[in-house]
């Protein structure tokens, strides 16, 4: 599901170059020590460099681990261990859907802690929400401002629904509703080995069950597929204007030393 929109890979390439170098060059400074953490040694864009490529990484593993939910709920593998230990389909589904809904919140949030970083805005992590961020001028200049915003209102019903599953404990999927009683009642009638009555079984024959479930499943995944493939979208537009800025300041501070 990997995608490259809105990704400039020949900047992204370039940053990576100049990071390289950047490391390079303090092997040559008299104070290195290759046995020890040389990070102060680097100078203020290098290190600026090295927190942009650290949230960079975040966010990679971040859109990484949604693709995961993807791939977990695509198989329901050890059916019979799972079942063992009151793990039906349906339960596997919501732990990984779960995961999805935390993950695309995660995103959010780690971006906002990257722009009160990049542009030294300076608040707490505890204190570093929308409200308080969007106020500042550099924010509101940047078409980073834009990209978070069309992030949320993208997701805005997921983040809720996290919010809600978070400090409430609250789930629910009108989809799967009917189907988890069937599945709950075979799934007891197997664990303890009952006879399944006749008339059950031509009312809510297994295999009627196990259709929907795998038509719930392929549904689930197809909403998946395309969040996650929004998010990266939002992820390489932000990546690659923070990229671009940085790079502009660097031309800026240049030209200004050249005057």
């Amino acid at each position: 599901m990997q995608t490259d929109e809105d990704l400039d890979l020949e900047l992204m390439n370039f940053f990576f170059n100049y990071f390289e170098n950047s490391r390079k060059e303090v092997t040559e400074h008299p104070e290195y020590n290759i046995g020890k953490n040389n990070y102060h040694l680097l100078s203020n864009n290098a290190k600026e460099a090295s927190r942009i490529l650290t949230f960079m990484g975040k966010i990679f593993g971040l859109n990484s681990d949604l693709e995961k939910t993807y791939t977990f709920i695509r198989r329901f593998p050890i059916k019979d261990y799972y079942q063992k230990n009151d793990i039906d389909q349906l339960e596997f589904i919501k732990y990984h859907y779960e995961v999805f809904i935390h993950k695309i919140h995660t995103l959010l949030e780690v971006k906002k802690l990257w722009l009160n970083d990049f542009y030294e805005i300076g608040l707490k992590e505890e204190d570093c929400n929308w409200n308080k961020l969007k106020t500042y001028s550099k924010i509101q200049m940047s078409p980073a401002k834009i990209i978070i915003e069309n992030y949320f209102k993208s997701f805005k019903h997921i983040i809720e629904f996290r919010h809600l599953n978070t400090h409430r404990a609250f789930y629910m999927d009108s989809d799967i509703e009917s189907i988890k009683i069937d599945q709950h009642i075979y799934n007891v009638y197997d664990k303890y080995k009952i006879d399944i009555p006749d008339d059950y079984k031509t009312i809510r024959p297994r295999f009627v069950v196990d259709y929907q479930i795998k038509k719930y499943r392929k549904e689930k995944l197809e909403y998946i597929k395309n969040g996650v493939r929004i998010a990266e979208i939002y992820s390489h537009q932000l990546i690659t204007e923070i990229l671009k800025e940085f790079f502009n300041k660097i031309l800026k501070d240049e030209k200004d030393l050249a005057k």
